[in-house]
Formats: structure tokens, C-alpha cells, sequence
């Protein structure tokens, strides 16, 4: 069993998490039941099936022998895997637990600090995300944790891309792709290219945008990480609707339906309902658009998505208005306005998008 656990082990610093829940699904839990449900859980974490993984992690925390180093990493993950599912007090409950333990272990306590900030961020939290964020670029930065520095700036970039700060988004994604190249770690360069595409994007550098998410959707290609070959479909799509290529950006928006679809990603499944229906209303299809935007608004109302609720709402305004209903159209966009500002968002302002 040891022999297989190491190998399963092997398996994911590789990268391969499927043939790793091959190497798993022989062991049997009765004993070193919490190692075997943690490795799994990772294996579905590598593949983007996040909603696996928690149910993993959660066996993982039950079994009578989770020790407690073995707890602190599963609570880690945990935290990680409710956060990309956009669970926002799982999330937060999680780190939070992580942060305890570590403090009582002293060990890893710069990675639960990590999770506790991402976490915020999820929330909206802004005020204490950044600083975290901010102190843990600069204690990585000294110890020379590359990927460590890599994923941080992700982070820090994602957060000034919702304070609507586009400069230094675009500049931290710039150099989290460096540092990820710095560290050998393929999958976070990928991860920081989509980031970079998204924030030229909404900056209004459409055509700048178009470089890194072609070169993040290759490097992902083939990959076992069915979240990141969706997220660049989707990704790609936006970019291609911007730029007026409909039919192309249709084409993508439905390539990324079906992978999400496979993983039951809701919240990122409506983000390509938003886009189908962004697609149908520049095409004069206003009714269609309101299928797809209400389609949309189902998905993000199941999961913590304020921004993703926030647009689809107000493109609903927009075809409710092209439709002749005033009244309503007027409704529901001053009712995502409030919304906006509720969670210190300026999405109503992403009228490029």
C-alpha cells in the first residue's frame, strides 16, 4: 500500500491526476484512510472537479487517523476548492480553520495565511485581502518562493482587477507569468496568462488581449485540468465577441459549455450563458439573449457571484429595454446597482464588456 501511495504521490507532482485515481481506486480506507482521501481529493482538484475533491477532503477529515499535519493540508485544499467553486463561507470557514491549526502546529502558516486572503477577496473584502496579500508578496519574495511569488501576484492581479485598478492588474499578471516561468511551473504561467488576457480585456486592449489567451489555451491543451481548457474557451470567446467575430466567439462560448458542463461548474457556466446571450443581443436576437441571461442569472443565484450576477443583470435591463419593457428593463438595473454597490464592485461601470 505505501508503495502505491508514493506512487499515486509521484503521479500528481506529475501532473497526471487521472492515472493517480487509477493507483487509488484499489486502496482500500480501512487503513491510512485519510491519506488515501486526500491524495484523491487532490486528483480531482488537478482536474478541475472541485465538487469531488471537497467530498474527498471532507471523507479525508472524518477518518479516526487524520493527523494532525495531514488535517492542516486537507483543510488548506478544502479552502482552496470552495473558493474555485466561489462557496465564499465554506471558504472562509475552512482557511480560517487551516490558520488555527497551523498557528497551534507552527507549520504552514504563510500558506493558511494565503487561503484566509483569497478568501476575503471571494468575499469582497478587500481591506484585509490586500495587505495579506501585499505582506506575504514580500516575505515570498525574500525566501526567493518563486511559485510562491507567481501565485500571489495572480491573486493581487485578480483583486485590482475588480477594484477596477487595471495598470497594476495588468502589470502583477505580467510578472506572475515571469515568475512562474522563474519557478517551472507550467500550469501557474497558464493561470497568470488568463489573467492578464482578462484585464486587457476589460481595460479595453482587446487586441493585446487575444496573445496571452491563445498562448494559455495551448499550453493547456491536452491537459487533465478540464477547468483551465474551459476557462480559456471561455476566455477566448470574450475576446472574439469584443472584437466582433460572433460566429467564432458562439463557437468557443459552446466548446466551454460542454467542459464545464463536465466538471458541473454552475457559477463559470453562467459566465457562457452572460456570453451567449452578449452574443445574441449584438446580433438583434433580443429575445434569445433573454433566454441566455436568464439561464445565466439561475447558475450565478446557486453560487456566490456577485459580479457574474451583477453584468447579467444588467444586460437583462438592456434587452428588457430593446423589448420594449421599461419599467421592468428600469427595475432590474437599479436593482444590480445596488447590488454593486453592496460589494464595493464597479461592474455597472464594465460597459465595454
Amino acid at each position: 500500500m505505501l508503495k502505491q501511495i508514493e506512487k499515486a504521490r509521484n503521479l500528481l507532482d506529475a501532473e497526471k491526476p487521472a492515472a493517480a485515481l487509477k493507483v487509488l481506486a484499489g486502496l482500500k480506507t480501512t487503513d491510512a484512510g485519510c491519506e488515501i482521501f486526500f491524495l484523491r481529493g487532490e486528483a480531482w482538484r488537478q482536474a478541475g472537479e472541485f465538487t469531488k475533491a471537497l467530498a474527498q477532503y471532507d471523507a479525508g477529515l472524518k477518518s479516526a487517523d487524520c493527523h494532525r499535519a495531514l488535517r492542516l493540508e486537507i483543510l488548506i485544499k478544502k479552502a482552496a476548492s470552495s473558493r474555485a467553486l466561489g462557496q465564499t463561507q465554506a471558504a472562509l470557514r475552512a482557511a480560517g480553520s487551516a490558520l488555527e491549526a497551523a498557528r497551534l502546529s507552527r507549520s504552514s502558516i504563510a500558506e493558511a495565511e494565503l487561503e484566509l486572503a483569497l478568501a476575503y477577496r471571494l468575499a469582497g473584502d478587500f481591506g484585509r485581502a490586500e495587505p495579506a496579500l501585499k505582506r506575504l508578496y514580500r516575505s515570498y519574495l525574500r525566501v526567493k518562493d518563486w511559485g510562491a511569488v507567481s501565485f500571489v501576484l495572480w491573486a493581487l492581479g485578480g483583486l485590482w482587477r475588480l477594484k477596477g485598478q487595471y495598470k497594476p492588474a495588468i502589470r502583477a499578471f505580467e510578472n506572475a507569468a515571469r515568475f512562474a516561468v522563474k519557478a517551472g511551473d507550467k500550469a501557474a504561467r497558464g493561470y497568470a496568462l488568463f489573467g492578464l488576457g482578462g484585464a486587457l480585456r476589460v481595460a479595453s486592449h482587446v487586441e493585446r488581449a487575444l496573445k496571452p489567451y491563445k498562448e494559455a489555451r495551448r499550453l493547456f491543451a491536452g491537459s487533465e485540468d478540464v477547468f483551465a481548457r474551459a476557462y480559456a474557451e471561455c476566455g477566448l470567446a470574450n475576446v472574439l465577441r469584443q472584437m466582433g467575430s460572433l460566429n467564432e466567439a458562439l463557437k468557443g462560448y459552446q466548446r466551454a459549455h460542454k467542459l464545464y458542463s463536465a466538471i458541473k461548474d454552475g457559477p463559470d457556466l453562467g459566465f457562457v450563458e452572460w456570453g451567449i446571450g452578449e452574443v445574441y443581443k449584438k446580433r438583434g436576437e433580443p429575445a434569445k439573449a433573454e433566454s441566455a441571461f436568464k439561464r445565466a442569472e439561475k447558475l450565478f443565484s446557486s453560487g456566490f457571484e456577485p459580479r457574474g450576477l451583477i453584468l447579467t443583470r444588467l444586460s437583462l435591463a438592456q434587452v428588457n429595454y430593446l423589448l420594449g419593457k421599461t419599467a421592468k428593463a428600469e427595475k432590474i438595473y437599479f436593482a444590480a446597482l445596488r447590488e454593486a454597490k453592496k460589494h464595493r464592485l464597479h461592474t455597472y461601470l464594465e460597459s465595454f464588456t
